[in-house]
C-alpha cells in the first residue's frame, strides 16, 4: 500500500508541512494568531573549522532577499 503523499512526489516532511499549513488556515479567529506563530521557521548555521564552530548566522531562505532578514 502506497501513501498518497508519496504518490504525489512528496517526502514525509513536505507532507507534514503542507498538512500543518492547511490546518492553520482553517482554525477559528480566536486561536488563529496563536497558531500563525508556528508557521514561521528560522534556521541558523555555522561553518566548522578545525573542530570548532564559527559564528552562528541565519541561513538563507528561498524567496527572501538577504537584506530582509528573518525573525526568530
Amino acid at each position: 500500500m502506497a501513501f498518497g503523499w508519496r504518490n504525489a512526489g512528496l517526502n514525509y516532511l513536505e507532507y507534514s508541512s503542507v498538512a500543518a499549513r492547511a490546518l492553520r488556515r482553517v482554525v477559528t479567529k480566536e486561536v488563529a494568531p496563536k497558531v500563525a506563530r508556528r508557521d514561521a521557521m528560522a534556521l541558523k548555521f555555522s561553518k566548522w573549522s578545525e573542530g570548532k564552530a564559527g559564528e552562528l548566522k541565519p541561513a538563507p531562505v528561498a524567496g527572501v532577499k538577504a537584506d530582509q532578514g528573518t525573525s526568530a
